[in-house]
């Protein structure tokens, strides 16, 4: 990702003068980081190369963040902004349910090609091997998603929407797992041709057709037929 954007600092994972440098600073040695980890994994990525990349010394670079955990956790706090943001209009929308996980199908696709790097980044620590870190980011990245699962679906079973019997946060999972998969492939090649077998690559490659057909899986799912 190369654009400027919103930051989201938070002092739990920087130290606090990282927000006492310029603008323009923070967001050149966030990006510069983006970039290697997306490339090369949290593992294979070096916070020397970062500083090196940005322009600034190794010691600088521990004067902002304790350690490459604290870096990585700063980048994934930028990516949860960002998505929080983009999914602000659908917590806030009118419509039923199926319109908003529609909409919900749609931002996790526009999202996953603008931020394609910062995805590949929340693919590589969601990995059982960056167990720690995925502990930490689930807290938060899908804490805004499974309140609006939670928050539409109870909402759709007290209007006799949804049938009554079903389980509001198992849905909520359910739902998540989709559109995630669909967020992923439009950020991962690996998914992206995981899609093209399971889909055809006609569907893969038309996003109306893709979500056409998820949208009937979820009203045979979800609604009373």
């Amino acid at each position: 990702m190369k654009k400027s954007g919103e930051t989201g600092l938070n002092e739990h994972f920087h130290k606090k003068t990282f927000e006492n440098i310029p603008a323009e600073k923070r967001e050149r040695i966030l990006n510069i980081a983006i970039t290697e980890f997306a490339s090369k994994g949290y593992n294979a990525a070096s916070i020397n190369t970062i500083a090196r990349n940005a322009g600034i010394s190794i010691g600088g670079m521990y004067r902002y963040f304790e350690s490459k955990e604290a870096l990585i956790m700063t980048v994934l706090d930028r990516g949860y902004v960002l998505l929080e943001k983009a999914l602000k209009e659908i917590v806030e929308m009118e419509g039923d349910i199926l319109t908003r996980i529609e909409a919900m199908l749609r931002t996790s696709m526009a999202y996953a090609r603008e931020y394609r790097e910062i995805n590949q980044i929340y693919l590589d620590v969601s990995t059982e091997g960056l167990s720690s870190l995925a502990g930490r980011i689930s807290l938060k990245m899908e804490g805004i998603t499974s309140e609006l699962y939670r928050k539409s679906l109870e909402e759709a079973k007290a209007e006799g929407i949804v049938r009554g019997e079903v389980h509001p946060g198992i849905l909520a999972f359910c739902l998540d797992n989709l559109v995630m998969m669909v967020q992923f492939s439009c950020a991962s090649a690996y998914y992206r041709e995981r899609l093209k077998i399971y889909a055809g690559e006609d569907v893969a490659d038309d996003d109306d057709a893709l979500i056409e057909g998820i949208m009937d899986f979820v009203k045979y799912g979800l609604l009373k037929i």
